[in-house]
């Protein structure tokens, strides 16, 4: 499906230049499912810097909790839009710290889950989960249906 996501610990303290950004970022959001998707472009990054859905880059280098944004709105974007998952978000961080919401949607993610999650990020979690379930499911059934066109053609 995806690879493991890294918890807040796991990603680097270094701060990031954007090309380095989403290097990361695609890695880790790639899938097989997802092949048509040309995954988070330079274009979005900006646009989400621009409308204030993630903080500006500090002399162009994007530190932690920009990256940890990014991730979940990669991830969350499949299903929700980025105006829901912003305002959603922004609530979210009234509570919670950064850190804490991260690890709890990558603890969901990666099926990890330990300690209490919040509702809200679960919730979200489950939706993405069962959008990648069902687009894993309308692959292997055009698969079915290639191989039986193709069994009808020879």
């Amino acid at each position: 499906m995806y690879q493991k996501i890294p918890t807040w610990d796991e990603l680097p303290d270094l701060d990031l230049y954007l090309d380095q950004v989403l290097l990361m970022v695609n890695q880790l959001t790639y899938s097989d499912q997802t092949k048509s998707d040309k995954g988070l472009t330079s274009s979005m990054v900006n646009n989400y810097v621009k409308h204030g859905h993630i903080a500006k880059p500090i002399k162009k280098k994007y530190q932690k909790q920009q990256v940890a944004r990014l991730i979940a709105i990669t991830f969350l974007k499949t299903v929700f839009s980025i105006q829901e998952i912003s305002q959603t978000l922004n609530v979210l961080h009234k509570i919670y710290p950064s850190n804490q919401l991260y690890d709890d949607f990558v603890a969901c993610m990666n099926d990890q889950e330990e300690g209490q999650v919040h509702e809200l990020v679960e919730t979200a979690c489950q939706s993405v989960k069962l959008y990648f379930k069902a687009r894993r499911l309308t692959y292997i059934l055009e698969g079915e249906q290639s191989d039986v066109s193709d069994a009808k053609t020879q």
